[in-house]
């Protein structure tokens, strides 16, 4: 629940950010101390602004699945 509100936060600051997996938790967790006080990493969430002058990206139309594609109604 946490990482939605912090990733709807985001968004309301218009400040870029997505869930990051496949990092080395144990690694980043010696790093940050993180056993000592009990905790552990499960993910990261990278914040930041895009250089949209360097990404590639920024012009690309954005593709969206038809709704009828992935909603099934129940009824």
């Amino acid at each position: 629940m946490g990482l939605g509100f912090a990733l709807f936060a985001a968004a309301i600051e218009q400040v870029d950010s997505t869930p990051m997996e496949g990092f080395d938790a144990d690694e980043l967790d010696s790093i940050l101390d993180l056993p000592v006080r009990g905790l552990r990493s499960v993910l990261m969430l990278p914040l930041g602004y895009r250089d949209a002058n360097n990404d590639w990206l920024v012009n690309l139309k954005n593709v969206r699945r038809p709704w009828a594609q992935f909603i099934s109604e129940v009824k």
